[in-house]
């Protein structure tokens, strides 16, 4: 559908349905879906092939990020949430991250890393155990999935 210069497209439409699933089974999961409905539309491409290729390259970037984001959480607590952690050892992490990536041709899951590893790093509440990181690598990897899933069952059929 299409108004002057602006169109409602399948893929806006698809994103949409993969935000409305995440925060509906996040809700009665009493989980925070902000991770997951980012991770899946950073996922959602166009087509089955292109999300099915994309999605390799997120899936480990996410990884990256997520074991990143893990590491600055275990230096955070050790040093008693010292400001220095997130002023110095955040952005050394993040260098890292994208020369670990770029070094292994994954230059398109760096933007991914980066969110996956500070959406996290700089979320985690007052209090926060291993388990809320844990869960938050494990929403962007639903949020992943959920975009696969969409794209597989709702993407326009190849003329033939």
């Amino acid at each position: 559908m299409q108004l002057g210069r602006f169109r409602l497209g399948l893929r806006t439409l698809k994103t949409a349905l993969a935000v409305m699933l995440i925060i509906t089974s996040f809700y009665f999961f009493h989980r925070p879906p902000f991770v997951a409905c980012l991770a899946a539309v950073f996922a959602l491409r166009e087509s089955w092939d292109k999300t099915l290729n994309f999605a390799k390259v997120r899936l480990i970037s996410n990884t990256v990020g997520g074991i990143f984001s893990l590491f600055y959480f275990l230096v955070h607590q050790a040093t008693h949430q010292a400001a220095w952690v997130s002023m110095i050892l955040l952005p050394l992490l993040v260098i890292i991250v994208i020369v670990l990536l770029d070094g292994f041709n994954y230059n398109s899951g760096v933007i991914g890393a980066m969110a996956a590893l500070l959406m996290i790093s700089l979320n985690i509440p007052a209090g926060a155990t291993i388990i809320y990181v844990i869960d938050r690598i494990i929403d962007t990897f639903i949020g992943v999935v959920t975009a696969i899933i969409i794209n597989r069952f709702w993407s326009p059929k190849k003329a033939t």
